[in-house]
């Protein structure tokens, strides 16, 4: 893919946006007001809300204070301030593109992983990462490389240093003696500020200062032997609080067991009742009167017969 380049108030700018071969189908709002292109993470100007590229934005329009908008000139803002435009992303991302290298077309989300897969045309010499367009991989030389050495940037060290490796330099003994030496340096000089001076005054002082900071670093000792005290004590308690709770859970799960066993038994008691219940209605329901029925007045009472089927339901009387 191929970038231009452009310029505007003496700075010039890398374009950070995207070529593509149908820019005249697309809304002219979408496209950077720094490099003409096709926005690349869209930036919306706080002042006036022009839309630049993330990339220009960055490093086309300058961070004077206090600052003038080189698209409306506005001196009332202290400050630069952006935002990414949410709203131009959304746009951006249902507009259709025509690869400006290639006979391939599609979304705009789809066009810049087809620029990653088909036109990766620079690749970082320290880490071979590649990237589709000049101002991604600037960035990713200056300021994400894990394989890029730097400065280390502290007056007195002239190492260079591997972008990964500067958190161990800044903790290493070089940089911290060196770092101590200014440190003593600046507050000598706050403390005599004439250009003469006694260098025996010096060195008593540097050791007044040595002596300070060793008893700082007891003080520090003192303390950080109390906190890991404190440390394994802790830890202990949280161990036997552990051990606690574990029993907690094993007897809250023999507790829910015998529940469940319990219940068990509880329903089929119930189970038993029922049926014991079901079985003394039929026993009742089977058995004669205990009273006889008086149907006349010479006394003559019937009894219920029970009978089978296809017997014959003989009536008798019985004269008391």
């Amino acid at each position: 893919m191929q970038l231009g380049m452009t310029t505007s108030n003496d700075y010039a700018v890398i374009s950070g946006g995207l070529r593509i071969r149908n820019p005249k189908t697309i809304d002219i709002t979408l496209f950077c007001e720094l490099c003409k292109l096709l926005l690349l993470d869209p930036i919306q100007l706080s002042c006036c809300g022009s839309r630049l590229c993330r990339w220009c934005s960055i490093k086309g329009v300058p961070e004077n204070e206090p600052f003038t908008c080189l698209f409306c000139y506005n001196t009332t803002e202290t400050k630069k301030q952006a935002h990414a435009d949410r709203g131009a992303a959304c746009e951006l991302n249902m507009v259709k593109i025509e690869c400006f290298s290639c006979s391939w077309n599609g979304l705009y989300s789809d066009y810049k992983i087809h620029l990653e897969k088909e036109h990766a045309d620079f690749e970082c010499i320290e880490c071979h990462q590649r990237f589709y367009s000049v101002n991604l991989y600037q960035e990713h030389r200056e300021e994400m490389c894990e394989y890029l050495c730097m400065p280390c940037g502290l007056p007195g060290c002239t190492e260079l240093i591997k972008w990964s490796d500067m958190g161990a330099h800044c903790l290493s003994m070089t940089h911290q003696t060196i770092l101590f030496k200014l440190t003593t340096d600046i507050c000598i000089r706050k403390k005599h500020p004439s250009n003469t001076i006694d260098p025996c005054n010096v060195d008593s002082n540097i050791q007044q200062e040595l002596m300070a900071v060793n008893e700082n670093n007891d003080s520090i000792s003192s303390a950080v032997d109390n906190s890991l005290e404190d440390c394994k004590r802790l830890n202990s308690e949280c161990e036997h609080i552990q051990t606690k709770n574990n029993d907690i859970l094993q007897q809250e799960s023999e507790i829910g067991k015998e529940l469940q066993s319990g219940n068990e038994k509880f329903k089929k008691c119930m189970d038993d009742h029922t049926e014991m219940e079901k079985q003394l209605d039929d026993a009742k329901n089977s058995r004669w009167p205990t009273k006889p029925l008086v149907l006349d007045m010479n006394d003559t009472i019937t009894f219920p017969i029970a009978k089978e089927p296809n017997e014959i339901n003989a009536q008798f009387s019985t004269q008391t």
